[in-house]
């Protein structure tokens, strides 16, 4: 097998937080490895770059083992040296999860600029539910908002965005939007709003 070069994401979602980074390598030092690490068929990490940063710290000489998979079979890791029912069988069982628990630090700034804004993902099926769509900068009420960058503006519906460049007809509609509508508004009452707008403009 070719030697691999693996690579941290360097858009991971986890931001990861220091009492789990230090629960982490808590948990390898003293029970080892538990759980493994994932990567794309380019060998950049899609799970475990906490963990991979972890092993590369405290085993920075170990050599990986490498099993190959398309995802339609499990991969199944047998500790040899840990017997069910001991102490170290449920101290690694329970590291298992703590640290999982307590490592998940969701960079919501980049889940809506990848997942939502990019890719167009509706989170919300992949188990994000506490994530608002909206920033503090929020224009139309709960559920929208608008944002000025560069020499455009992008209206956000939901997961719905809209960019508008200064040379699109509709750039003074949406100058105009901003304007009016000053306070928060449910989605409703904003779409009779940009009705109303739309009316008087056209």
């Amino acid at each position: 097998m070719k030697q691999m070069k693996i690579r941290f994401d360097d858009r991971n979602f986890n931001a990861h937080t220091k009492e789990g980074m230090e629960l982490l390598e808590r948990s390898v030092g003293k029970v080892g490895i538990i759980e493994s690490v994932t990567v794309s068929n380019d060998d950049v990490i899609l799970s475990g770059n906490a963990r991979k940063k972890t092993f590369d710290n405290l085993m920075p000489d170990a050599e990986p083992i490498i099993i190959e998979t398309d995802g339609t079979r499990p991969v199944i890791l047998k500790r040899t040296d840990i017997e069910s029912g001991s102490r170290e069988f449920y101290e690694a069982a329970l590291l298992a999860n703590t640290t999982a628990q307590k490592n998940i630090n969701l960079d919501e700034d980049r889940i809506r600029e990848v997942l939502i804004e990019e890719l167009e993902i509706d989170v919300v099926e992949l188990g994000i539910e506490n994530i608002e769509i909206i920033g503090d900068d929020e224009l139309f009420g709960r559920g929208t908002k608008t944002r000025e960058d560069n020499d455009y503006l992008t209206i956000r519906i939901d997961t719905f965005n809209f960019m508008v460049r200064p040379n699109n007809e509709l750039y003074e509609l949406v100058v105009k939007l901003k304007e009016n509508l000053e306070t928060p508004c449910e989605k409703k009452e904003l779409e009779e709003k940009i009705l109303k707008l739309c009316k008087s403009v056209f």
